[in-house]
């Protein structure tokens, strides 16, 4: 096996096992039905994570700018959000 295969292991394991202790304790400390939420909203983090990853830059390669025209050469950068607000002058 490839460092990369066995690294993909060693992740899914770590998952897992964090999944069975989540629901492990939410069984002791709340009951069966809350450990079985806590476990399927952990694995449903877990999958949304993995999702987020994986298609992530198809968010940023729309083809149309802001004033409609369209780019052909690549993704351009990825919108931004508001300029900082600015200290009052003192005048």
């Amino acid at each position: 096996m490839t460092p990369e295969v066995q690294g993909r292991w060693a992740r899914v394991l770590v998952r897992a096992l964090v999944v069975v202790a989540a629901g492990v304790m939410a069984l002791g400390f709340l009951g069966p039905e809350a450990a079985l939420l806590v476990s399927f909203l952990t694995v449903l983090t877990y999958v949304l994570l993995w999702l987020r990853t994986r298609y992530a830059g198809l968010l940023f390669t729309d083809e149309r700018s802001r004033d409609g025209s369209v780019h052909r050469e690549g993704p351009h950068d990825p919108p931004r959000g508001p300029e900082p607000r600015r200290p009052p002058d003192d005048d």
